[in-house]
């Protein structure tokens, strides 16, 4: 689109060479001054009419929601959690007495919590069950977010969904979001909703608005305030302004933050809102850029020269399909089956899947084994790859001629768009497959014989790198001494497992 004039383009240009620099693959990119539109660009494949993963954006739009809760009297901020939870089983601690719905909007239930942990199951019952920190304050928790999402959802009868399309998405012109669930049906608090930019910008707006949008109160003003304004500070934390109730503040801008850098951020000094869509494990250099790169565009006035090359720029962004130039020989009509030492090593860490979920989900409801069973087809335009995750068909068709193939499927019930293409290189079949309603793109490599295929596949953002990171950052390594350099050889291994080749053979 082109860049109105309330903008300069020459920092616009520099933020997306910025993120070139660093290695940050940017899916989209909104501008909103004043209330108005005024970029709005996406890479390709990616639109913005498709809904992208969203992972800790959710606890933001929970806020919301708690916001409307409180409003309408189904319970206080100083609401005490343990009554409203009978049914667990709780660890016993005179702490319960202090553990309120201010304290979890605020992440300082004092609860355990690790973010390696199992997360199909009940996370209520794993947060009641969990024992208290030694160290108290804020630890930025997905088990504090879901209690707020849990507790909505159990006093108003009604998912999260159903709570907030009267009261948000529909007066905001917003569509239900596709929202992970967990294994009692309840939306996930921490993580798991899908939107579009547009629409989070536009909760953005509402928000610095007071709530209002087009002359209606929306949220409650009260809310919008409370809400992004300090409530807790945030040890170790330079120059951050703290946490409010499920937002991120620091020097005055309010933000719904994602991991691998999805950003919602409200500036006020120029009535701005700054939504972006990434694909980066370590989402830092994002920040740094947002802040000290782009927002130089309201500072500046833009000419023709930066238009034009900016204009320029964006037309090479997005991936650049390949045709392919010789068909492959492969085995059509024939089914193989995973051999049982990949079988071992694929559930290592989590099971083999289209949907690599270490980086596009909640956990919540995925399937609990490998994909066991593989099968080809073959046109002179098409590669076609079938096979079963549990009860889930899957079926990718990778377009040959230069032209990906979009797909539908539903693994256990959500649905994803796999956008796919395929073409030989070194004598090996290779496919790009994206999911475009996540962030993960997978490149996978076909290798085939008289009588098995083996497939490897590598995924962007990396899955050793994140969960590593992660590791890393948890309770157990930080307090594991002398053992740190054992322990971190010992997951290298167990992570190199990850894309290692799976092989499967004809029975």
């Amino acid at each position: 689109m082109a860049v109105k004039s309330k903008l300069s383009s020459e920092w616009i240009y520099k933020f997306y060479k910025g993120l070139e620099e660093y290695g940050i693959e940017n899916h989209g990119l909104l501008i909103m001054k004043d209330g108005e539109t005024v970029f709005e660009e996406y890479a390709y494949p990616y639109s913005g009419d498709i809904p992208h993963t969203l992972f800790s954006v959710t606890k933001s739009i929970v806020s919301t929601a708690a916001g409307f809760a409180i409003d309408e009297g189904l319970f206080s901020l100083d609401s005490k959690i343990l009554p409203f939870f009978p049914e667990y089983k709780h660890c016993e601690s005179d702490e319960w007495e202090n553990l309120t719905v201010r304290s979890i909007l605020t992440m300082q239930s004092n609860k355990e919590f690790s973010f390696l942990q199992d997360m199909t199951g009940n996370y209520a019952e794993m947060f009641m069950k969990a024992p208290f920190r030694k160290n108290k304050g804020f630890l930025y928790s997905n088990n504090d977010a879901h209690m707020v999402a849990a507790l909505i959802q159990k006093l108003s009868g009604m998912s999260l969904v159903d709570y907030l399309t009267p009261r948000l998405f529909e007066p905001l012109g917003i569509n239900p979001p596709q929202w992970e669930t967990n294994s009692i049906g309840e939306c996930i608090g921490g993580t798991g909703a899908y939107m579009m930019l547009r629409d989070l910008a536009k909760i953005s707006q509402c928000y610095a608005d007071g709530g209002r949008y087009n002359g209606t109160q929306v949220i409650p003003e009260w809310w919008t305030k409370e809400a992004t304004k300090k409530q807790v500070d945030l040890p170790g934390r330079e120059n951050e302004d703290g946490y409010g109730y499920l937002f991120w503040l620091q020097n005055g801008v309010f933000s719904m933050n994602g991991m691998f850098g999805q950003q919602i951020s409200y500036f006020p000094q120029y009535n701005a809102v700054v939504a972006i869509f990434n694909c980066v494990v370590n989402d830092d250099k994002n920040n740094w850029l947002m802040k000290n790169v782009l927002t130089k565009a309201f500072e500046e006035e833009s000419d023709d020269e930066w238009d034009k090359k900016l204009v320029g720029y964006l037309k090479t962004r997005g991936e650049k399909p390949v045709a392919c130039q010789e068909l492959p020989d492969i085995p059509t009509d024939r089914t193989f089956y995973m051999t049982p030492v990949s079988d071992a090593l694929a559930k290592l860490m989590f099971p083999a899947s289209l949907i690599p979920r270490s980086v596009t989900s909640s956990f919540a409801k995925r399937p609990k084994s490998n994909l066991n069973k593989v099968s080809f087809g073959l046109s002179e335009s098409v590669f076609s790859v079938r096979w079963y995750e549990e009860n889930d068909e899957v079926i990718i068709n990778c377009g040959l001629d230069g032209n990906p193939r979009i797909s539908e499927c539903s693994i256990k019930g959500y649905k994803y768009l796999i956008w796919a293409y395929a073409f030989m290189k070194d004598g090996k079949l290779n496919a790009v497959v994206k999911p475009i309603n996540t962030l993960s793109t997978q490149r996978m490599v076909f290798e085939f014989s008289d009588d098995n295929v083996k497939i490897q596949v590598k995924s962007s953002p990396s899955f050793p790198e994140f969960i590593k990171g992660n590791a890393e950052q948890s309770s157990f390594f930080k307090k594991s001494g002398k053992l740190k350099p054992i322990i971190a050889k010992g997951l290298d291994s167990v992570l190199s497992t990850s894309e290692m080749p799976m092989k499967f053979k004809e029975n």
